[in-house]
Parts: C-alpha cells; sequence; structure tokens
C-alpha cells in the first residue's frame, strides 16, 4: 500500500535519501517523490524543467506502515504519514491506480501532446493519453492541462505539460 510523508517544503529529496540511507529496506518497497516536465518559456526560448508535483509530500509503498514510521520518526526534516484520527491512510486504489499511470519509470510525468477541436482536448502522445475525462481546463499558452484529481481525501487540482500540436 502506498503511504503519504509530510515534509517541509524543499526537504523532499533530503528525506527520501535519508530513507533510503538508514531505514530498514525490509519495510518499505519503494520511496518516490512524483516530478512533472513542464516547458518554461524564457524571452523566445524555451527549456524543460523538471517540478516535483506535490511539493511536500514523499510517497512510501509498505506492508508495515507502523513499523516503517517507528523505524523513521527521528529523522530530521520527518513530520508525519497522512492519517486520521491516529489510522494512517494509505492512498486509495484509484488514487495509487491514476498516479502509478501517468509517472514513467523515473518517477517524472512526461509532457503530453495534443490537440484541440472545439472546446475539446485530444491527447495523441504521452501520459494524459486516455485520461482525457480528467482534464479539467487547458491553458495553451503556458502549456499546461489542469486535471481535477481526487488524492489525499481531497480534491486537488494539478498541473501538468502539454503541448498543442495543430491538427
Amino acid at each position: 500500500m502506498w503511504y503519504v510523508l509530510w515534509t517541509n517544503t524543499g526537504r523532499e529529496e533530503n528525506t527520501r535519501q535519508l530513507i533510503r540511507s538508514y531505514a530498514d529496506p525490509a519495510l518499505y518497497t519503494r520511496c518516490m517523490i512524483p516530478y512533472k516536465l513542464k516547458r518554461h518559456y524564457f524571452g523566445g526560448s524555451s527549456r524543460l524543467v523538471k517540478l516535483i508535483l506535490f511539493p511536500s509530500y514523499v510517497f512510501i509503498e509498505t506492508d508495515s506502515i507502523k513499523e516503517f514510521v517507528n523505524n523513521i520518526k527521528w529523522f530530521p526534516g520527518f513530520n508525519v504519514i497522512l492519517h486520521t484520527d491516529d489510522i494512517y491512510c494509505p492512498l486509495h486504489k484509484h488514487e495509487e491506480v491514476l498516479l502509478l499511470r501517468l509517472l514513467n519509470d523515473h518517477d517524472v510525468i512526461d509532457i503530453s501532446e495534443g490537440y484541440m477541436e472545439g472546446d475539446r482536448v485530444h491527447i495523441t502522445a504521452g501520459p494524459l493519453t486516455g485520461q482525457e475525462g480528467f482534464i479539467k481546463k487547458v491553458k495553451p499558452r503556458q502549456g499546461v492541462a489542469i486535471l481535477e484529481m481526487n488524492i489525499f481525501n481531497r480534491t486537488t487540482e494539478v498541473s501538468l505539460g502539454l503541448e498543442l500540436i495543430r491538427k
């Protein structure tokens, strides 16, 4: 099951490195920080930048969450595993499936390609292929698609890279 560790913004990579270096590897299967690629435009030129998809969060796959927390609670930057009433809350299966479907092997969501037909967007390539139903709006000048995702037990808007091509 996937759980979400909340840490200080800007300390996500440090927290992941501490977990990989010092946490008992028998207590977790995978530790990841989801990233997204986005094209930034600067004075007529552009470059790809890699941004953290959910700042302040590190995702942990484990079947032993209580033992895992006891093993890492002394780490600097560790705040808390998301929970409700002292019960640790894993991601719901549909949240997990959607997130893992969008990520590549390096835990990065690549830029998708598509085109507009009237008010509808059609994705032709990339991780958003087949996910058009989650797209709430498209901002062509910014090169992003705004998705509405149910994650962390709430609805969250996430902007992902989208390059629109002419049909």
